[in-house]
């Protein structure tokens, strides 16, 4: 969370005193966060959850992804881009990212089997895929596409906001984001079916609220991750900071991106340097040893940073449950055993993404905030210098 005050404690307050604390009121701070949110990314539809998991499961759910699926999603990615897939009852096809840390195109493609009905490219730590090129190679093969922007929240990529690329795509707005409500989610697409089915997804009586409603289509048995009115008013305030937020951050990385470039680093790959959250500054270097090196240098310099590589479950080597084929608490509701996915089994093992584990053992991440000062800055910019050169 970068910034939160008082203006969201008298948003909160305001709301605890009226009493109306339901999403399901009108002009409830919820559905005033959607439209919002909406116009903000340029979608239709936008729909709050509780969790950016819940937010790509009902994603999924909407665009028809379930047995039978095939669904490639990245191999540095939070483990629940690929439990969200298995929520859905498909099968994730794990993928390597390039030095962009990002989804592969090439290996992407290279995965697309007969079976495979959808990608997820994830925005991860900030940093948009190339969309040009994904969007591309989903249209040859005739993917859904489903972007997970849960890390890059207000990013954007060659002057579009991440979000408009997709079939539909999930966000998160847990303690950790661009904006935050603490925890949260949500998704946005411009088809209205998509919406209406995750909807359900997210509200099993979503469409009972209405008593007109008749769409016995639409009334499968749902779930309830409904985000709360208090969720709704943090984030009514937050999305107000966003712009600011990112703008900064932007322009710090590229101050100490020009830094290390100088000093002879090779950054890592941008995708959309101009458009991008400015979240992490990254260099990629020659060999594991000199990556942690540069890295431990830096923290002798007071500046953090951290290998991609050491992220725990945001590394698939990490993603004990798939690669234990243990995809449901029930085996009778497991993916991994129904035979409609008999034929979209993939094998799972330490070693499948090779390419990846390279990278990400040779990357290493310096997070930017936008409340950095001059001060701080300059001495960020010392320390890589001095680092640089051991």
């Amino acid at each position: 969370m970068y910034r939160m005050g008082e203006a969201e404690v008298r948003r909160v307050r305001k709301l605890v005193q009226s009493g109306r604390m339901f999403r399901y009121y009108e002009r409830s701070e919820c559905g005033r966060f959607e439209s919002a949110w909406a116009a903000h990314v340029g979608a239709r539809h936008a729909r709050l959850t509780n969790s950016g998991t819940t937010a790509l499961y009902a994603s999924l759910v909407g665009l028809g992804i379930g047995p039978g699926c095939q669904v490639i999603v990245p191999s540095y990615t939070y483990m629940a881009t690929a439990l969200a897939v298995l929520a859905a009852g498909a099968i994730p096809v794990v993928a390597d990212v390039d030095e962009s840390l990002t989804l592969s195109p090439k290996d992407f493609e290279r995965r697309v089997t007969r079976h495979t009905r959808a990608v997820i490219p994830v925005h991860m730590v900030g940093l948009p895929c190339d969309m040009d090129r994904i969007m591309r190679i989903a249209r040859r093969h005739g993917l859904l596409v489903v972007e997970d922007a849960c890390q890059a929240v207000g990013g954007g990529y060659k002057g579009k906001k991440l979000g408009r690329f997709g079939h539909a795509t999930g966000f998160s707005f847990n303690f950790y984001k661009n904006i935050s409500a603490g925890e949260g989610g949500g998704f946005v697409t411009d088809d209205e079916q998509v919406y209406q089915r995750g909807s359900v997804a997210v509200d099993c009586c979503a469409y009972y609220w209405n008593p007109q409603e008749k769409r016995a289509d639409l009334q499968f048995a749902g779930h309830n991750f409904r985000a709360t009115e208090f969720a709704g008013a943090l984030l009514n305030v937050q999305l107000r900071r966003l712009d600011g937020i990112l703008e900064q951050m932007r322009g710090n990385k590229k101050e100490l991106l020009a830094v290390g470039v100088e000093a002879g680093l090779k950054p890592i790959k941008a995708n959309s340097l101009d458009h991008e959250c400015g979240s992490h500054l990254g260099f990629l270097f020659k060999s594991e040893k000199a990556a942690r090196g540069f890295s431990d240098r830096l923290k002798k310099q007071g500046t953090g940073s951290f290998l991609p590589m050491d992220t725990g479950r945001h590394v698939y080597t990490r993603w004990d449950p798939i690669l234990r084929y243990q995809g449901a608490h029930h085996p009778a509701l497991d993916p991994f055993k129904l035979p409609a996915n008999k034929k979209c089994l993939v094998k799972y093992s330490m070693d499948m993404c090779q390419d990846s584990l390279d990278v990400l053992n040779r990357a290493v991440l310096i997070p930017m905030h936008p409340d950095h000062t001059r001060r701080r800055l300059k001495q960020m910019a010392g320390a890589i210098e001095a680092a640089s050169g051991g």
